[in-house]
């Protein structure tokens, strides 16, 4: 007999899943607000780099994605980790009121006819550092330099998140 597929589910899928990571990021942070001062400094930082690359992403976005056959944002299962939520808490930014997909090869409920609804800044990290085939042909080819500095700027972001984390986890610890 074959093995049954695996069944997938995001984290947090359900409302009251969702809800309980949320509370506990609020309760932290208001109980730990000064400890969390280097905490928030970094995820400020991690915003600043962020921003930084949205115009690039946006211009990429625009030239490939509504031509593509298949769109990323159809066939993608993103959803917020650990650390997307963290960054969205510590930033003081809205958290969407629900996680992005609930199934493995769902759609995601945050896409419309005219892209994205979340602002680029509270999507979840995989919607930003992702870059298609097609993206980054046409970035390499158009400006190689430019696709460097977003490649230096991803790993800084990929850094500053990691650094987050650890002392956020630290100070609550």
């Amino acid at each position: 007999m074959p093995p049954k597929p695996k069944i997938f589910a995001s984290p947090w899928g359900s409302r009251p899943a969702w809800q309980a990571p949320n509370r506990s990021f609020d309760i932290h942070i208001d109980r730990y607000r000064t400890e969390l001062e280097t905490a928030m400094k970094i995820a400020l930082e991690v915003r600043y780099q962020l921003a930084s690359i949205f115009f690039c992403s946006n211009v990429l976005c625009f030239a490939t994605c509504r031509y593509c056959p298949e769109s990323c944002c159809l066939t993608a299962s993103p959803w917020y980790d650990f650390r997307d939520l963290l960054f969205l808490h510590l930033n003081f930014l809205e958290v969407p009121p629900f996680q992005p997909v609930q199934a493995y090869q769902g759609t995601c409920r945050y896409l419309s006819p005219r892209g994205c609804t979340l602002s680029r800044i509270t999507r979840p990290w995989i919607c930003t550092w992702y870059f298609c085939p097609t993206q980054t042909a046409n970035l390499k080819k158009r400006n190689r330099r430019q696709w460097e500095t977003i490649e230096q700027a991803v790993a800084a972001i990929k850094k500053g998140r990691e650094l987050m984390e650890a002392e956020y986890i630290r100070v609550i610890s």
